[in-house]
């Protein structure tokens, strides 16, 4: 193989020099147009339409959270930029925000309590991130942490609860006081609203309206002082906000109005909703719609399943009928032509051709799963069919007398114990590379072919992932994308793989040229399995060198002696495993 190279390097290299320096100008100013993500990266799929609140920060910038989304839109480029845990948020459901102007300070309040301080530059643009989690960590408050509404007075912000009120000091960026169990005799009562009116607090809680005298005199976390208020004064204290009429707004949420006088609704249906540019439209960006229960691939797309349908084409999400979803069956027809499938959570191999039917169960004997509960299944490149259970993986060899042998299924090792033993396994896919991407209730793991090496493990705390249990995964073999579905929404994760090429006819470098601020790997994709990748200067000196995973094959920039690859043309020799087709490119390295 090495010698094989070495011919095709020389009778290619000097053509393609002349090719690279006549070209290199060309190269700078025009990138290699590709729609993906880059490698190793994340990009979220939420639902924009599910708008739950809005709020106006300086002049031009709209800021709007969905069910499991968050974004602004931009006035003056008519733009949204969406926001999430890869621009360092620390969470996904968010429960309200909230703009002091004061202190250029946009609140972000979430379901379980934490909150977010992001400051806000004088053009509205979000800025650094404060995080404050002490009523999402304290063990004092049993109850839900929800936070309801914010409200400012002076340096204060005081916030409506699920357990009673909580005063934070902006300035400080510090909780202040809380007050609890503010109801009738001390009773704990759950706060939705507060307002203040002439030298009084008032809330609206789940015992009724409470109001007591705003001062410093005043105790508030004495439940004495705070009184109920009649009926009449509570009408006048919290009303209901009325929206205009018109026919995207169809569950409005809330409503602000701009310096221009221009309207802008939070609205549950069809996402943020104004009449900026004259009648109302959405400004909501581009995602998922409704909940979703299910994704899977099928004809070379992805879709996403739930109370309505959606596909991802043409890195678009687009609305579907139910019944325009194809049909997502987890069966497998393995080389012999048994179909494997899980019936209920049993699993069974049928011969459609005889009928014959065989059964998987926990325990020696009858099948020797380490549980008869299974949540899937996926068919490797080896023909080995890998097992998902409620107690971690198995592997069964398929084979041609799988009815009449006594082969059982087989517990893969890693480090010395069972592989996820004790795991409760949602989903496991193949990817290009023969690697198993398998989801459990704890994260996202990625090993390799045989499963005795971890590659990758994300969770909530060092990944984007919003929630550690995954509930269902979907991967585009060609493109290498796998989408990562979890109890609080939908993500993607651009793999290092793909599914092998044929030839070598539609083989793509990317990012190129390699810009200077570029912090990722540098791509080929559209490689044959296993095909051989070499890098080289234009001396022919080899700087790295490595196999592709499936179709793809990654450098990340480094030498082999681990200092950063420098400014300069460097050519890229792919060759196959066989030695029977090469191809030669060229990439630009900018510094």
């Amino acid at each position: 193989m090495k010698r094989r190279f070495e011919n095709i390097a020389l009778s290619k290299i000097n053509k393609a020099l002349f090719e690279l320096k006549q070209c290199l100008f060309f190269i700078v100013l025009a990138s290699q147009t590709f729609a993906q993500i880059p490698t190793n990266t994340w990009r979220t799929h939420a639902d924009y339409f599910s708008a739950k609140g809005v709020e106006i920060v300086e002049k031009n910038k709209i800021y709007c959270f969905s069910k499991n989304g968050f974004f602004y839109f931009d006035k003056a480029t008519n733009q949204n930029f969406t926001l999430s845990k890869l621009n360092d948020l620390s969470e996904t459901n968010i429960s309200q925000i909230r703009y002091i102007s004061d202190f250029k300070t946009l609140i972000i309040a979430y379901e379980s309590g934490n909150l977010d301080l992001m400051s806000i530059t004088a053009d509205g643009l979000p800025n650094k991130i404060q995080n404050i989690d002490f009523i999402k960590k304290t063990d004092a408050i049993q109850d839900s942490k929800t936070i309801n509404q914010i409200e400012f007075r002076g340096d204060f912000a005081y916030m409506a609860t699920d357990f009673g009120l909580v005063v934070l000091d902006v300035k400080k960026n510090e909780i202040k006081e809380t007050y609890q169990n503010i109801g009738n005799n001390g009773n704990k009562v759950a706060v939705k609203q507060i307002t203040f009116a002439r030298d009084s607090i008032f809330a609206n809680t789940s015992g009724g309206i409470l109001g007591a005298k705003f001062s410093a005199t005043t105790n508030l976390q004495f439940f004495g002082n705070w009184k109920p208020i009649t009926a009449s004064t509570a009408s006048q204290l919290f009303q209901t906000q009325s929206f205009p009429k018109d026919n995207l707004i169809v569950f409005p949420n809330e409503l602000e109005i701009d310096a221009d006088g221009k309207i802008w609704i939070a609205d549950g249906e069809n996402g943020l909703l104004s009449n900026f540019s004259g009648s109302f439209k959405s400004y909501s960006p581009n995602g998922v719609k409704g909940d979703i229960f299910s994704v899977f691939y099928r004809n070379q797309s992805i879709y996403a399943s739930g109370i309505t349908g959606n596909a991802f084409v043409d890195n678009l999400w687009k609305s579907l009928l139910i019944n325009q979803i194809p049909n997502n069956s987890s069966d497998i027809i393995d080389q012999y032509g048994y179909r494997w499938q899980i019936s209920g959570q049993t699993l069974r191999v049928t011969d459609p051709a005889t009928n014959q039917t065989r059964f998987y169960f926990a325990g020696r004997g009858a099948g020797g799963l380490p549980t008869s509960n299974v949540n899937s299944i996926a068919l490797d490149r080896d023909n080995l069919l890998w097992v998902g259970t409620d107690n971690g993986v198995a592997v069964i060899v398929t084979t041609r007398d799988i009815f009449t042998t006594a082969s059982e299924a087989y517990t893969p090792f890693f480090q010395t114990r069972r592989l996820l033993l004790q795991e409760v396994i949602n989903k496991i896919v193949i990817d290009g590379g023969n690697r198993k991407w398998i989801a459990t209730q704890n994260g996202l793991n990625l090993f390799s072919a045989s499963a005795d090496e971890q590659i990758l493990n994300f969770t909530e705390e060092n990944s984007p992932l919003p929630s550690k249990n995954v509930i269902d995964l979907a991967i585009d073999s060609i493109l290498g994308e796998i989408f990562v579905l979890t109890q609080k929404g939908l993500l993607s994760y651009r793999t290092d793989s793909s599914e092998p090429s044929e030839d070598f006819s539609s083989v793509k470098i990317f990012p190129n040229p390699v810009r200077p601020d570029f912090q990722g790997v540098l791509t080929v994709s559209g490689l044959r399995e296993n095909t051989a990748l070499k890098i080289t200067d234009t001396a022919g000196r080899l700087i790295y060198e490595t196999k592709s995973n499936g179709g793809t094959a990654t450098w990340d920039l480094q030498k082999f002696e681990g200092s950063r690859a420098a400014s300069a043309i460097y050519m890229v020799f792919c060759v196959a495993e066989d030695g029977s087709e090469s191809f030669v490119g060229k990439v630009a390295v900018l510094r």
